[in-house]
């Protein structure tokens, strides 16, 4: 299931607002935690069909998208949040560099990834970079191993 955490938030807030999808929840769980000093989580989701529908919902500024999950996972995810929330930033969360995996999704609007068990901070960073690619190039890529 998914989990949505529609906290109320100050309108003061202007941290980006980031969506997660992996089909653990101990790893959801994990990376809100990790992140939620520098992005506001608007949506948890443990499968691709989610992840689509909580990103047309809240349009989030960044998605942390795994590549293995049920419902065709970050292959499924990726070109149909590019299509309904075209401004979200999408950082792909992979467990192997699988390298014609990695670069299909860059070619379907990913901005980057990111490998599984590196730390919450190096995540910080790759996100950040992420949204300052898509903002200055949208069609420049970057990768953290």
């Amino acid at each position: 299931m998914n989990a949505t955490p529609n906290q109320p938030q100050s309108s003061a807030d202007l941290r980006p607002t980031l969506l997660i999808a992996d089909d653990d929840a101990v790893v959801r769980a994990t990376l809100s935690a990790q992140l939620d000093g520098e992005f506001r989580v608007v949506g948890a989701a443990d499968n691709a069909t989610v992840a689509i529908e909580l990103a047309a919902q809240h349009r989030p500024d960044a998605a942390l998208i795994d590549v293995d999950m049920p419902a065709g996972g970050a292959r499924t995810a990726v070109p149909q949040i590019a299509e309904c929330s075209p401004d979200t930033c999408m950082v792909i969360l992979s467990a192997d560099e699988s390298r014609p995996i990695v670069l299909e999704l860059l070619a379907a609007g990913a901005v980057a990834y990111v490998r599984k068990g590196v730390t919450g901070a190096q995540i910080v960073t790759t996100l950040t970079d992420a949204l300052k690619v898509k903002a200055d190039s949208p069609g420049s890529v970057r990768g953290t191993v």
